[in-house]
């Protein structure tokens, strides 16, 4: 009994853990769960936050070859952050608010390689596409992780990087009515704002 126990957690770490075959030519698919980690610190030294953004992210493509795949695919993240951008006394402010229902989308092409060094296999890969969120505009995302043999024709990605994402405000001011009270309104410019993360995922090739 000890033995088959023993003979068994080999087989199962052999499947999970062993070295992975290089992919084939032909349609190749990515399925993966994202995590994201930024800290931010805006306009009131007292207030900052360290933001943990989850999500799940698909790609498909086309396998050229053992080292060159390229394809297309969605990210979704969920997002605790809201933004406003206000002028006031000649400066700029952003104000942060949270709103649970925010989310990224962004739609990317994918590029990666997988190289075979001896048995070691890792991988380097990149994202770049648009941030199809509210005032979103480029998404950029490279990492770097290792593929393990995961079955007959599936591997098992580990990966870490870096996810730049970027979105554009409408700046307002505020001003004095002939009624006696301040309100804002629109100055006519817009604001870039770039949000850098650490970034985290796992998951399947197939």
């Amino acid at each position: 009994m000890k033995r088959y126990l023993i003979a068994s957690f080999a087989i199962l770490l052999s499947a999970v853990f062993g070295f992975a075959r290089q992919p084939e030519r032909g349609y190749r698919g990515f399925a993966e769960w994202t995590n994201r980690i930024y800290h931010d610190s805006y306009n009131y030294s007292y207030r900052s936050n360290t933001h943990y953004s989850p999500g799940i992210a698909t790609s498909h493509g086309y396998q050229f070859n053992p080292w060159l795949f390229i394809g297309a695919g969605i990210d979704y993240t969920l997002d605790d952050r809201s933004y406003y951008i206000y002028k006031e006394d000649g400066n700029l402010h952003n104000h942060l608010h949270y709103d649970p229902s925010e989310y990224l989308l962004s739609i990317f092409v994918h590029g990666r390689t997988d190289l075979q060094l001896g048995k070691f296999t890792p991988f380097a890969d990149v994202r770049l596409g648009w941030n199809a969120s509210s005032n979103g505009t480029v998404y950029f995302s490279p990492s770097v992780g290792y593929r393990f043999n995961w079955g007959r024709k599936v591997g098992l990605n580990v990966g870490l990087g870096y996810t730049l994402d970027s979105f554009r405000y409408q700046e307002f001011k505020q001003v004095d009515t002939i009624y006696g009270y301040q309100t804002w309104v629109p100055t006519g410019k817009y604001y870039n704002l770039n949000i850098s993360s650490f970034t985290f995922r796992v998951g399947i090739d197939f």
